[in-house]
């Protein structure tokens, strides 16, 4: 069987600006595939519907699995047409060969519109070796008190660290992002920030770099970073249950 390519579909309510994880993409042996998550579960489709979200019209029935050859174009809509004169450039922006996959820009994308409540988001998960891994770009860039020259800083300097927030007003679970010289970058992305703010709270810190600068882009994608925590098999478990909440 081919490689599965796994993207959760997330849905953040407006007011609270809490997120749920509504729904799974996945893309495997030649076909893309969407199922709603538990009506159960804390976090994920029935929690969503209690707190004000309704089905997308294209998938009504929450106990059904949506295959289709084609990406759905609920989703595909969510991708810069591969027509357009600056598609090479844009694939570029975001780190990606040409050889990249309509999941591969999802991935990188976070398939965001402007004014849009959805957002696909790569899972964290343990490998083999006992490794949590992610790629993200960082968050909310823009609103930092930036030196002129933070480019050259973390172009020269690409190993970061983290600091969790607990007394950040818009995140309990806040997770900032900082460079050698102690200026804060922004911050990991609100979607990961309670599974890494609690690998953070048992003192399991997450080693992160910077992979890919691009100040020429439009800043939420300025900075990708690499992500690596190692996690110790007595613990694995544990963490296995945190990942799987979110």
């Amino acid at each position: 069987m081919n490689n599965i390519q796994t993207l959760l579909v997330v849905w953040q309510e407006e007011n609270s600006r809490s997120y749920y994880h509504i729904g799974t993409l996945s893309y495997y042996n030649g076909f893309y595939e969407f199922n709603y998550t538990s009506r159960e579960k804390k976090g994920q489709l029935g929690d969503a519907l209690e707190h004000g979200y309704v089905k997308h019209p294209l998938f009504p029935d929450p106990d059904k699995k949506y295959r289709s050859k084609k990406l759905f174009p609920a989703f595909n809509q969510r991708i810069p047409s591969s027509n357009r004169k600056d598609y090479d450039s844009i694939l570029d922006e975001l780190g990606l060969g040409q050889d990249a996959n309509q999941m591969d820009i999802l991935r990188a994308t976070r398939g965001r519109l402007a004014g849009d409540s959805y957002s696909f988001e790569q899972p964290l998960r343990i490998e083999e070796d006992n490794r949590l891994s992610s790629r993200f770009f960082i968050h909310g860039m823009r609103y930092q008190n930036l030196p002129e020259d933070w480019y050259s800083i973390v172009t020269k300097n690409p190993t970061l660290y983290l600091k969790s927030e607990p007394n950040n007003e818009y995140d309990e679970y806040a997770v900032a992002i900082y460079t050698y010289r102690g200026f804060c970058l922004g911050y990991v992305p609100a979607f990961y920030s309670k599974a890494i703010f609690s690998l953070i709270k048992q003192d399991l810190i997450p080693k992160i770099r910077v992979v890919r600068v691009n100040k020429q882009s439009d800043p939420h994608w300025w900075v990708q970073v690499d992500l690596e925590c190692e996690v110790p098999h007595e613990m694995e478990n544990e963490v296995e249950e945190l990942l799987i909440a979110i």
